[in-house]
This record gives C-alpha cells, sequence and structure tokens, in this order.
C-alpha cells in the first residue's frame, strides 16, 4: 500500500538523516585512493605540488624555507604551505560540519562529496579555459587551484576516520606500508584490514599511473581533474544507496 501524499516528505527526511551501516564503506574509499593517485600524479607534474600527500608538501617548505633546491621553482614553498594549510581547515570544517549533523547519515556523507566533486569540477573547468595556466608552476594564478583540491583530501580523509576505516587513510601510504609490514597476521588467510591496506596501496600506484600517462597529453592535468571530479560525483550520490545501520 502506497504511504500517504502527506507522509512521503516525512518518510525521505528520515531516509535522508538515518546513519548508513558501514560494512561495504571501504569500496567508496577505496575509488577516493584513485582519485588522490590520479589528481596528485597530475598536480605534481603540473604545478610541483601535491594536493592530497602533505608529506612532500612539508618538505618543499622546508627546503624552500632554506633556499633549495638551487634550481627550484620561487613559489614552490608558497604552494606547499597553501596546500597543506588548506588541507587542515578543509578537514577541521569537514569534521565538524559532520559532527553536527551526524557523521555517518547519508545526507552528511552525500552532501560531503558532492562538494568534493564540485569543487574538483570548478578546477577542472578554470583549467580548460585558460583561467587558471595548466604547467606554469610559477604563476601565482595557480595559487587559487590549490584550495579548489587540497580542501577536499581533507575533507576526505576527515570521512574515512567518521567511517571507522583507519587503515585506508585514502592520501598517505607511510603508515599502510608500515602496517602491513608488521601485521602479525599478514601471511593469515583471512585478514579485512590488511586486504584493505594493500588495496589502498594499489589504488593509489593505479591512479598515479593513470595521472601520469593523461598528463602526457594536451590538458592532460584538465582531463585528470573531470574524471576525479566525476568519480567524486558518483561516490557523493552512491552514499544515498547504502543501507540504513542496523537493517
Amino acid at each position: 500500500m502506497a504511504p500517504e501524499p502527506h507522509k512521503r516528505p516525512r518518510q525521505l527526511h528520515s531516509y535522508l538523516v538515518a546513519p548508513i551501516d558501514t560494512h561495504h564503506a571501504d569500496l567508496p574509499l577505496l575509488a577516493c585512493c584513485f582519485v588522490t593517485g590520479i589528481i596528485d600524479a597530475g598536480a605534481y607534474n603540473a604545478w610541483g605540488t601535491f594536493m592530497g600527500m602533505q608529506t612532500g608538501n612539508t618538505i618543499f617548505l622546508a627546503l624552500g624555507v632554506t633556499g633549495l633546491p638551487k634550481n627550484g621553482a620561487p613559489l614552490q614553498w608558497l604552494r606547499s604551505l597553501l596546500a597543506i594549510s588548506v588541507f587542515m581547515l578543509g578537514s577541521l570544517a569537514s569534521s565538524a560540519v559532520t559532527r553536527s549533523f551526524g557523521s555517518t547519515r547519508r545526507l552528511s556523507l552525500s552532501s560531503n562529496f558532492l562538494l568534493q566533486g564540485l569543487s574538483i569540477l570548478v578546477a577542472a573547468i578554470l583549467i580548460t579555459t585558460d583561467a587558471i595556466p595548466e604547467n606554469d608552476p610559477n604563476s601565482h594564478r595557480i595559487l587559487i587551484g590549490i584550495p579548489l583540491l587540497a580542501w577536499q583530501f581533507g575533507a576526505q580523509v576527515a570521512a574515512s576516520r567518521a567511517l571507522g576505516y583507519s587503515e585506508i587513510p585514502t592520501t598517505v601510504l607511510t603508515s599502510v606500508y608500515n602496517d602491513l609490514a608488521s601485521d602479525p597476521k599478514l601471511w593469515a588467510w583471512s585478514n579485512p584490514k590488511r586486504n584493505r591496506r594493500a588495496a589502498a596501496a594499489v589504488m593509489i600506484l593505479v591512479g598515479g599511473i593513470c595521472g601520469g600517462w593523461l598528463s602526457r597529453l594536451r590538458e592532460g592535468f584538465a582531463i585528470v581533474l573531470w574524471i576525479g571530479g566525476a568519480i567524486k560525483l558518483v561516490l557523493g550520490i552512491a552514499w544515498l544507496a547504502f543501507g540504513e545501520d542496523g537493517e
């Protein structure tokens, strides 16, 4: 029997604000690992700066402060500092907002990832229209594009933590490699955390390879961003289809 018309908005609201069953939430996070790989490969090749992997940017910042490398880009330290700062702001804002509305609710996750995808697509549009240069790391205009990409990776990591998958940090692999190698159950037949860590490393690697090959093309970085943004939009919609916790 179909619900009465006046009850439908209430049912829709209940559906949207219900927390998801996180049992298979690792799959979207592994897709995020691919996005990190493909965008960071393209961003480093085009602008000499990582958008998601802030360990590398920290070293670039340190080298810039000491005036190294001698043949390095003059804006290297500024680009790195901006990426680190905006990444942290993205993580801070995303964590605060999603905690307020429920970090595992369908609407919260969907809105978060849709905003991430739109932010990447805005950067793609700016590069495609030459508002931001694609391969000129010395241009001040790339300082517009870095925040659009870096903040959403901070939000992405915050989401992975909120979903309870600390073994899939989505933007860094140093701890993942350590946890893999030191896992006492490394060779056990059944080890879901090991499997997720290994899959995360593979997905970032595959994403990086794809980003590298696409960067060889004319307007390759823009293509990378179009792909990354599209994946985030699909994930944003996919969260709405997840089952409800406790079902």
